[in-house]
């Protein structure tokens, strides 16, 4: 006996409980009475959600997907939960729980026909999901009493759903869907009342009609022992329908279910457009241009024929949605759209690929020179005025080409360049354009990429911080730390400082990196405090952004107060070229700092072009000597000089001198010869993350 399988939904509403089976390719749930599912609750939407049959054609099965809402897109209130978790759109599986309101939910079970004989064994869940039929569909079959919500653990379904399901199946002249069955001459032997109320006039029409032309050739892929049956769909009258083609080899007959899936073809055109275009322009995204590019390369008969793609991004786009609100960014933008769709030829093709960037493909060029005329086009084109809103707003652009095949012949790597040569026209000046070149593969890309990915770096604790020891010269004992920071990309792997921090500087997400530096390391030095370790003196590096920030001081006050870290043990780091630019607002600044208890360093000094008189005027309280001088002090009578002259300077002045980048014993001896305080370097420690210091740390405290 050959296994068929039932799907059945179970609905529970204040009303009582009701058992449906799943028979038609479309299916509305709600509290409307249009729906073909009522949902007789007034906590439900009026079109709360929507079955659709889903068919898996190279099963020649059915699965059946729930859509919060309506096919036209509208959500319901309370949304859908299917087994306790919120879904807009879910495939069913059997067993699954859906949840409507508080008092309405339901249960999807699919059931096996052999299972309808109380001797059978139940069919498993996954047995079930891999051989659902292409023939189930949904019908209100009335009002049945049984136990509510049948669980999958459940093997004696009850006897009434049984004798339901069977009279069902068993009187194809109940079936609301029609069925057709022919001889294999194609003669019609049988029509159900739905066949003749739908399609009135295919007795006289025969094989003519649109459900059956052609449908004998149908049988040629069915006529093996493996697969009987077969779908197809035919349009009719504005219509969409689906066959189920059965051949039943025991008699010869040809068996046709008919479902009208116009509803679902609709849904599926909605969801097709969806997928392949932006919501808010109207015009086609960065999907559908993929795709696009692949057709256009395909079907060039001559490989040498040329076509471009150009990247054209709005410049400060940003300020304006920071300034003005995303509601007049909006506007911009479809201006925007509407004034270049003014501009393309009929041949080309205008795509939003997402933000503020849009797309263009000319395939009417013939060298560059001709790209170079589009794109100052629309450049003029877009210096005009926008009116949004009652704003009057003037933009400029940034625009890169790739042309096809100068630059690349594979579509990924065509967007990829023009990407590339955009950016690099935003970097070197905004308002420009720019060609592709070769060299922007490292450098741009790179650039852009670590950009990007500095962004979400703090959220996604990427950023580390490493400390690197400052040994008292005399004892051999760590006296101080500075904090160092370290980038492990997820894809990357370890990102130079050298790489990201003067990046970070240029893009200003310094502020945000230095205050995040800051506060990790005040809560990680009360962590240390709080295991029993003593206080340590820690420095972190300020940059010239965190103190041109007017909120600087109260951010950091803020730290500290979060933290309830003591502002003694913190030591702020300010480079000699920071102090070269305002001087005396400067000086006021870390007076501020020193009032709050705060600590004060100069690093590597002796890089700028300040007089080593105008220590003096500074409220510091230790001197980092740069590596620079270091490196040869025991082979250069000058830097030994240099660097003399830095220790009795700074000690007339009461500082703490800390000789950085020390490597060698030879180093060591000189520097304390000289008298130098501290010094810092891969001779004693390199910088290293938390758990070794933390070792270090508690070694020496012990000791």
């Amino acid at each position: 006996m050959q296994e068929l399988l039932h799907h059945m939904l179970t609905v529970e509403d204040p009303k009582g409980l009701r058992n449906f089976l799943l028979q038609n390719m479309t299916y509305s749930l709600g509290r409307s009475l249009d729906n073909l599912i009522e949902l007789r609750s007034n906590l439900v939407s009026r079109q709360h959600a929507t079955i659709l049959a889903v068919t898996t054609p190279k099963r020649n099965s059915y699965l059946f997907r729930i859509i919060d809402g309506n096919l036209d897109g509208i959500r319901s209130t309370n949304g859908v939960l299917i087994n306790g978790r919120k879904r807009f759109s879910h495939i069913l599986s059997h067993g699954d729980e859906i949840l409507f309101s508080k008092d309405t939910k339901a249960v999807y079970q699919v059931i096996s026909s052999l299972s309808l004989n109380p001797k059978s064994r139940t069919l498993q869940s996954n047995t079930l999901n891999e051989n659902i039929l292409s023939d189930q569909s949904l019908n209100i079959i009335g009002s049945i009493k049984c136990s509510p919500l049948i669980s999958i653990a459940d093997s004696d379904l009850s006897v009434h759903i049984r004798e339901t399901i069977n009279q069902f199946i068993a009187s194809p002249e109940l079936n609301p869907q029609p069925i057709i069955e022919l001889n294999l001459d194609g003669k019609i032997l049988y029509l159900n009342p739905a066949a003749l109320y739908q399609f009135p006039e295919i007795n006289d029409m025969q094989l003519q009609h649109p459900l059956l032309k052609d449908l004998l050739k149908q049988l040629i892929p069915l006529v093996t022992p493996i697969r009987n049956f077969s779908t197809r769909e035919v349009a009719i009258n504005g219509k969409v329908f689906e066959q189920v083609i059965h051949f039943m080899p025991w008699n010869e007959v040809i068996r046709v279910h008919v479902s009208d899936i116009t509803k679902q073809k609709h849904a599926e055109a909605i969801i097709s457009y969806q997928i392949y275009h932006d919501s808010l322009t109207g015009l086609p995204n960065r999907k559908y241009l993929h795709q696009y590019l692949v057709e256009v390369v395909e079907k060039l008969e001559d490989k040498k024929q040329k076509f471009a793609v150009l990247f054209l991004d709005i410049d400060r786009f940003k300020l304006i949605n920071d300034s003005l609100g995303h509601g007049i960014g909006d506007l911009l933008l479809k201006s925007v759209s509407d004034r270049l769709k003014s501009l393309i030829l009929q041949d080309d093709l205008l795509v939003r690929w997402g933000g503020d960037e849009f797309a263009i493909i000319t395939k009417t060029i013939t060298s560059q020179d001709g790209v170079v005329q589009i794109a100052e086009m629309m450049s003029q084109a877009l210096s005009l005025p926008f009116s949004c809103n009652g704003h009057e707003l003037h933009i400029t652009t940034s625009i890169g080409a790739s042309i096809y095949p100068d630059h690349n012949t594979d579509v990924d790597g065509l967007i990829r360049n023009a990407d590339m040569a955009m950016y690099r026209a935003k970097v070197d000046r905004r308002n420009s354009f720019q060609f592709y070149m070769p060299n922007m593969q490292e450098q741009s890309l790179q650039r852009l990429l670590i950009e990007t990915s500095l962004r979400r770096a703090l959220e996604n604790e990427e950023l580390e911080t490493y400390y690197q020891p400052q040994v008292e010269l005399n004892t051999g004992k760590i006296v101080g730390l500075e904090v160092l920071l370290r980038w492990k990309h997820v894809t990357l792997g370890s990102i130079s400082p050298s790489q990201f921090i003067p990046l970070a500087e240029e893009t200003g997400l310094i502020v945000a990196v230095g205050n995040w530096v800051l506060k990790h390391t005040c809560l990680q030095a009360i962590a240390w405090h709080e295991s029993g370790l003593p206080p340590i003196q820690i420095g972190v590096n300020l940059s010239i952004k965190q103190l041109q920030q007017k909120d600087f001081l109260s951010s950091l006050q803020q730290i500290l107060d979060e933290t309830n870290f003591d502002p003694h043990y913190l030591e702020l780091e300010i480079t000699e070229g920071i102090m070269m630019d305002s001087v005396e607002e400067k000086i006021v600044l870390l007076n501020q700092f020193r009032q709050m208890g705060i600590q004060l360093s100069i690093d590597d000094f002796g890089t700028g072009y300040s007089a080593l008189s105008y220590l003096k005027n500074l409220p510091i309280d230790t001197l980092k000597i740069d590596r620079t001088f270091i490196e040869y002090i025991d082979h250069s009578e000058q830097d030994q000089a240099i660097v003399t002259s830095l220790i009795n300077l700074s000690h007339s002045l009461n500082l703490i001198v800390i000789a950085e980048g020390v490597e060698k014993q030879e180093q060591i001896d000189i520097l304390r010869k000289l008298g130098c305080d501290r010094i810092q370097g891969y001779f004693f420690y390199k910088a290293l993350p938390t758990e070794e210091i933390e070792v270090l740390l508690r070694a020496q405290a012990v000791m």
